[in-house]
């Protein structure tokens, strides 16, 4: 399985009246978000308008992340849960545009253990005959990560590099699906400038651990986008859009390879590099003789300068010195 795309937050979006609706999924249609996660909530939406809403975000090219179980809506203990998974699931998934995810909170349910949270992941799979992504957001280093019933493994820490650390040897795809939103709020996690957003959205995909969006500003009704949809304000999301389409033209074959900063590649042939917060003056590359178009992208002013077609094996690229620099390599002809 390959995470492709990109994901931002608006779990309780499909709660609302139809204005606020319909500019909730004309924000996402003009997004670079292809996907996004959006709470079943058992207790607040019927099937039959959780499908409409389904149903509307495929029209756009959207996926539905549907998180079945959160704390509070009505589902208290493993019997209701499995009575919900059965109904829900078989429902939904006659849609393509379908992921599941369990939850995003386990510890908000302290009477399921680690074998029901399988058990209702073993359901899913059994009730959806098109086997669609299913995870669990957990801590990065919960034992849940290994369990086959997933497809991929969903995680909340502070870094993509934290998650990668402790993730590394999880040998299925693995997506951070928390790690803070933009805003302005009490909690630290809800109140990320926008300049760290997007550093952490590209140190992210080059570890290959895509990392998903969410903003926390309240608007003119006291709403939020990652809580209730609307409109994105922030400033990360357009910067976003040029991350996502440089990783459009990365190889699928590239891998990560960890040294002094987070570099995506195919050895001899391709490489993206994302310096963070490192200031470096330049950088420089052993690579098999040939030619090589070098570029430096600007992750935050949007810009990508190339410089020029260098001369291998020995490849050294000049940067500006500032912080947020990417460089791209690619092997010419």
């Amino acid at each position: 399985m390959i995470i492709d795309g990109m994901a931002t937050t608006a779990l309780g979006w499909h709660l609302h009246d139809e204005k606020r609706r319909a500019r909730t999924l004309a924000t996402l249609e003009s997004s670079p978000f292809d996907r996004v996660r959006m709470a079943a909530l058992a207790s607040r939406c019927s099937l039959d308008s959780l499908e409409e809403r389904v149903a509307e975000l495929g029209a756009i090219g959207v996926t539905a992340e549907l998180v079945l179980l959160r704390p509070g809506e009505g589902v208290t203990d493993v019997a209701a849960a499995v009575r919900y998974v059965a109904e829900v699931v078989p429902r939904l998934a006659a849609y393509p545009n379908v992921w599941w995810s369990l939850t995003d909170d386990p510890a908000g349910f302290p009477a399921f253990t680690e074998h029901d949270w399988v058990r209702l992941a073993d359901l899913v799979a059994e009730e959806d005959p098109g086997h669609h992504p299913l995870s669990i957001t957990v801590e990065a280093g919960s034992p849940l990560l290994w369990r086959r019933s997933f497809t991929h493994g969903s995680v909340r820490a502070r870094s993509p590099r934290d998650a990668w650390v402790r993730t590394r040897d999880h040998h299925r795809p693995v997506v951070m699906d928390m790690c803070g939103y933009e805003g302005d709020a009490d909690s630290p996690w809800l109140s990320l400038t926008p300049e760290e957003v997007v550093a952490q959205a590209w140190d992210g995909a080059v570890r290959r651990r895509r990392v998903t969006h969410g903003e926390s500003y309240l608007d003119d009704d006291g709403l939020t986008w990652s809580e209730d949809g609307g409109t994105l304000v922030g400033s990360a999301v357009a910067r976003l859009g040029l991350l996502r389409q440089v990783l459009s033209a990365v190889p699928a074959e590239a891998r990560y390879r960890d040294r002094d900063a987070p570099m995506l590649g195919v050895p001899g042939e391709f490489c993206l590099e994302f310096c963070g917060e490192h200031r470096f003056p330049s950088r420089e590359y052993d690579l098999p003789p040939g030619r090589y178009e070098a570029e430096v992208i600007d992750t935050w002013e949007m810009t990508v300068t190339p410089c020029g077609v260098l001369e291998g094996p020995a490849v050294r690229v000049p940067l500006p010195g500032t912080a947020g620099q990417a460089i791209r390599l690619r092997r010419l002809p």
